[in-house]
Parts: C-alpha cells; structure tokens; sequence
C-alpha cells in the first residue's frame, strides 16, 4: 500500500508540475507572442488607415497639380496687380488710356508718399488724388474700368466726390482719392515713388 501511495503521490507531483510547466511556459513563452501579434494586428490596422488617408490626400494633389497651370497664371496676374516698384507711370499710362477709351479726361493728377499697409504685411499703398471730367455714363465706365477686372493694378477707390456744373449739358467733375498698392521685396522699404 505503501508503493500504490507513494505512485499517486509521483503522478500528483507529476501533474503538478506539468500543470506549473504549463502555466510558467504559457506566461513566459505563449502570452508574449499573443501580445505581438495583437500589437502587429493593431499597427496594421492603423497604417491600413494611414495609407487610405495618403491615398485620398494623394488624389487630392493629383487634382491640384491639374490646376497647376491656371493657379500660376493667377498669381503672375495678382503678382502684376502689385509691383514691386511704385509703378506709377505705367498706372497713369494706363489710367490715361482707361479714361481716354471711354470719353473721360484725367487732370489734376497728385501721388503722395507711400503708406505701409498694416493689416498686409510687406504692401505698401500709393495715396493718388485726381480729377476725371465728363458725363455721367462716361464717369461711370470710368469708375467701373478703375475697379474693374480690365484694371491690372491693385487699386481701391477710397472716396469720390461729384460736382455738376449749373448747365445740364455740360462735363461733371469727379474728384477721386485713390489708393494703388504695391509689394516691394522683403525688407526694401518703402517703395520710391517716380512719375517719369
């Protein structure tokens, strides 16, 4: 009896044993790589939602790149609305021009020193008074030419005032303060005003 209790006694040690060899190699060995794969799992996930982000965001800039060649041709067109010098011949050529194609005749032309642009940094403003005479459909083609799309500089009218003489055929005189903008080179200053 003493050997049949001392076999079950080897055959629960035995178990035991396994079941702690088990138990320490689940631990030590099983566990960890369930964890690596689980974290695998979880990084391919998200790089999957990376890519299909980088894949929208690539269609995206394929998009953009087609309208490459409009977006440039804007921006040379917004480049020329503000010179990087004063410009103020080439503007009162084409005011000159502007105004003789619709009737208008343009005097009395003042440029004052130019003003920094606090709310744009690096645009400075041109401060421009001048008088147009004509009628009032001419005056008004002429005002719709200075702020209109067909104006290739910057321009903001600031204020405009009308005299209309006592006889009713007669040319109006519109007295303008204008404001023409400019975007010297960082760290030029201000820009030198020149009327020749």
């Amino acid at each position: 009896m003493r050997a049949r209790h001392a076999d079950r006694l080897w055959m629960i040690a035995g178990i035991v044993v396994i079941a702690l060899i088990s138990v320490v190699s689940y631990f030590l060995l099983v566990k960890p790589k369930f964890d690596e794969v689980t974290a695998l799992n979880e990084q391919t996930a998200t790089a999957e939602l990376q890519a299909g982000e980088l894949r929208k965001r690539i269609v995206q800039l394929a998009a953009d790149k087609s309208k490459l060649g409009t977006l440039k041709t804007a921006l040379a067109t917004r480049q020329d609305a503000l010179p990087a010098d004063s410009g103020v011949p080439a503007f009162l050529r084409q005011l000159q021009a502007s105004a003789g194609e619709v009737g208008v005749d343009v005097s009395g032309v003042t440029v004052g020193n130019p003003v920094q642009v606090e709310a744009v940094g690096g645009v400075w403003s041109l401060p421009i008074q001048l008088t147009a005479d004509g009628s009032a459909a001419e005056l008004g083609d002429f005002l719709n030419q200075l702020q209109g799309e067909s104006q290739k500089r910057a321009v903001l009218i600031e204020t405009a005032s009308l005299t209309a003489p006592g006889d009713a055929g007669a040319d109006q005189a519109l007295s303008l303060s204008v404001k023409a903008f400019v975007a010297p080179p960082a760290g030029a200053g201000a820009p030198v005003v020149t009327t020749d």
